[in-house]
């Protein structure tokens, strides 16, 4: 009685890790997902930069340029704490995996 115990309450672990993971999986993709969407942005700023700045000067070209250069620190940033987030959620998953391994 007591190993048919013991097997349930594996099971249910088991369960409850899976859905742990598959939830950090999810959150994982937004990340991803949001990344991808903020250089997206950027990427059509970018281009309108290229066709159009050239041509600006004076007091416009300045505050331009500042804007430009907060825009390249910001995307620096998001993508070192995005790397830094995916890579503390691959790690979570992991150790999961190995907490489900244990249970075998």
């Amino acid at each position: 009685m007591s190993s048919l115990l013991e097997s349930i309450e594996k099971e249910a672990k088991r369960r409850a890790y899976a859905a742990m993971i598959r939830c950090l999986q999810s959150y994982q993709g937004q990340v991803e997902e949001a990344v991808d969407e903020f250089h997206h942005g950027s990427h059509s700023f970018y281009r309108a930069n290229d066709e159009y700045v050239p041509h600006w000067q004076g007091e416009s070209r300045g505050a331009y340029e500042l804007i430009y250069g907060d825009l390249r620190q910001i995307e620096a940033r998001i993508d070192t704490t995005a790397d830094e987030l995916l890579h503390e959620i691959s790690r979570e998953i992991a150790q999961i995996r190995r907490k489900i391994e244990e249970l075998q």
